[in-house]
Parts: C-alpha cells; sequence; structure tokens
C-alpha cells in the first residue's frame, strides 16, 4: 500500500518536464557528437583491424565507389559513439523517468538494465569470436576455385552490423523469459514440455532475419537461439 504513492517526488509541470528532457537531450547529442568525432579519427585503423582479424587472407575489400570508404567511416564513428554512451543515454532516460516512477520499479530498473546491457555484450562478443568468422569463410570457401573472392566494404559492415546486433539480442532471452516466469505469465514446465513449438517458432524466425540466402546464416543463428534457449530454461525466473 505505501508503494500507492510517490512520497519523495513532485509533480513536475509540463514546462518543467519539456525543459527537463531537452537538457538531457542536450547532453546525450554532445556526448555523442563528441565521442563519435574521437572515434571517426580511428575508424581507418578499426577497419583495417577487422579486416585483419574477421577476413582470410587472400580475400579482398573493395568499395564501390569513391565515397563509399568515408561514409562507412562516418557511420562506424557515430554507431561508436552511440554504443561507447549507451550508460549515459540509460542514466539519463532513467534520471528523467525517476520521479514517476515507484520505489519497486526503481528498484527493477536497477536490476535489469545492468543485466540486459551486460547480456547483450557477452551475445555481441560471441558473434564476433565464432559466428561471423564461421560465416565469413564459409561463404568465402563456397566461392573458392571458382570466383576470386572479394568483400564490398558496406556490405560487410552491414553483415556485420547484423550478426552482432542481432546476437546480443538473442541473447536478451534468458532475461525476457525470467521475467515471463517470474511474473507467472508462463510456467518453467511449459518450456519444457513446449520445445518443438518453440523451436518450430525460433526457425521460423531464423530464416526470416538471416541476412543471405544460403542455409549457413539461419543455421547458425538457430543453433544460437536453441543454446540460448536452454539456458534460459535453467536460469528462468533467477535472474530478476
Amino acid at each position: 500500500m505505501a508503494e500507492a504513492t510517490l512520497p519523495e517526488d513532485k509533480e513536475l509541470a509540463l514546462e518543467e518536464h519539456l525543459t527537463e528532457l531537452r537538457n538531457r537531450l542536450v547532453v546525450v547529442l554532445a556526448a555523442v557528437a563528441v565521442i563519435s568525432c574521437i572515434i571517426f579519427v580511428f575508424t581507418g585503423s578499426v577497419i583495417s583491424f577487422i579486416k585483419k582479424d574477421l577476413i582470410p587472407d587472400g580475400t579482398k575489400l573493395i568499395v564501390l565507389n569513391p565515397l563509399e570508404y568515408m561514409y562507412m567511416r562516418f557511420m562506424l564513428g557515430i554507431v561508436g559513439g552511440v554504443i561507447i554512451c549507451v550508460p549515459l543515454i540509460v542514466y539519463e532516460i532513467f534520471k528523467f523517468m525517476k520521479p514517476g516512477l515507484y520505489p519497486n520499479e526503481r528498484k527493477f530498473f536497477i536490476k535489469v538494465v545492468p543485466a540486459s546491457m551486460l547480456l547483450f555484450a557477452l551475445g555481441a562478443a560471441f558473434s564476433y569470436a565464432m559466428l561471423i568468422p564461421f560465416s565469413v569463410k564459409y561463404f568465402i570457401s563456397y566461392a573458392g576455385g571458382v570466383a576470386t573472392p572479394m568483400l564490398v566494404l558496406s556490405r560487410f559492415i552491414s553483415f556485420l552490423s547484423f550478426m552482432l546486433l542481432g546476437i546480443g539480442l538473442i541473447f536478451q532471452l534468458p532475461l525476457v523469459i525470467s521475467f515471463l516466469v517470474k511474473a507467472e505469465l508462463v510456467k518453467k514446465s511449459d518450456l519444457k514440455e513446449k520445445r518443438k513449438y518453440v523451436y518450430a517458432l525460433l526457425f521460423l524466425a531464423a530464416v526470416t532475419v538471416a541476412p543471405d540466402p544460403t542455409p549457413v546464416t539461419p543455421l547458425v543463428i538457430l543453433v544460437t537461439l536453441g543454446i540460448v534457449y536452454e539456458i534460459s530454461i535453467i536460469f528462468a525466473g533467477r535472474l530478476l
């Protein structure tokens, strides 16, 4: 009953809310702009590192027009700036929302956000270290002996971004399932008994979101989804 009110918070006028929102947006945009400019200076080295780390020897990384390389450096700078500023963005969102949150909602926010960010980082790291190298080597070997393998910079970066973001989001599954179990929206026994239906949905999801027409990427995504789902069952209800 005590949580039905917000004892330490006062309602702010609409104008004050808008002013606070503007100030927090300015802080976030300024931080993203500064970090993006700093990263832009090093994006050439980043692209060289990615090429050396992920692309097999003998495979050329090409651009289709003179501006493509500069455009990709610009985009990498912005994306990198946003990623690095995610903790600041989350903090500013929390501070803006805090006056309207009940104490239990604040605790939930503080508990979930770090766990979500950690799982995303683990997913992205797993994708970079295991899945992306495997996929790239397969695609290149598939054309071996028939054509000279070359990768277009913009398409390769798009594929890389898709895999990092996609697997990072897939790794949120334990958190989502844990929330559903804790909220008693699903039972842990149902997660085990209805595996075949879940895997059918996971298969459809993998085929739908895969960025290439070959069965390799969908299979990689499906296997990852399956592993994460089984881990989610083990930790269901324990992460929150």
